[in-house]
């Protein structure tokens, strides 16, 4: 067999499939919405009648006009464009804070990265210096290429 290719089931292991019977039910759990029989009664919604639509189209128009009644009051009542200026001069407001806010947030990451930059270029000096000290005090003071050559010219004689 080929690998990759899955190994069919022996029989003894193969159970076989129960899937369930449209229209009958598990023993012990209720039963469906359309599962249930329905009642002779039909449960149609009857239309409603001319005089309950107009009650209701009346109850509508009302409610309407009162409120727009109130609404023509308030604005005598309060001087509404003084509040409307003071609503955007207070959403300009909000707007140029957020703005400096985000600035703020900007700069803030920047210095950051720049004190992460520094860090890093530290430790990376730090490590290039110690390494060249170690080769440095290790080898007498000789660079390494010439170290080799000497080693190479010794095992030459």
């Amino acid at each position: 067999m080929r690998r990759g290719t899955p190994r069919p089931t022996p029989p003894s292991r193969v159970r076989p499939l129960h899937l369930p019977t449209p229209g009958l039910t598990t023993p012990g759990l209720p039963l469906r919405e359309s599962q249930r029989t329905p009642t002779p009664r039909s449960r149609r919604r009857r239309p409603s009648g001319p005089l309950r639509q107009l009650v209701s189209g009346l109850l509508c128009v009302v409610g309407a006009a009162l409120l727009l009644q109130g609404l023509m009051i308030l604005a005598t009542r309060l001087n509404t464009l003084p509040l409307v200026s003071q609503a955007v001069a207070n959403l300009i407001r909000g707007l140029s804070l957020l703005a400096a806010g985000l600035l703020q947030v900007v700069a803030l990451l920047a210095v950051a990265a720049l004190a992460l930059l520094a860090l890093l270029l530290l430790v990376g000096g730090l490590a290039r210096l110690v390494r060249a000290l170690i080769t440095l005090l290790g080898t007498g003071g000789a660079p390494r290429s010439m170290v080799r050559s000497a080693g190479k010219r010794a095992a030459l004689r």
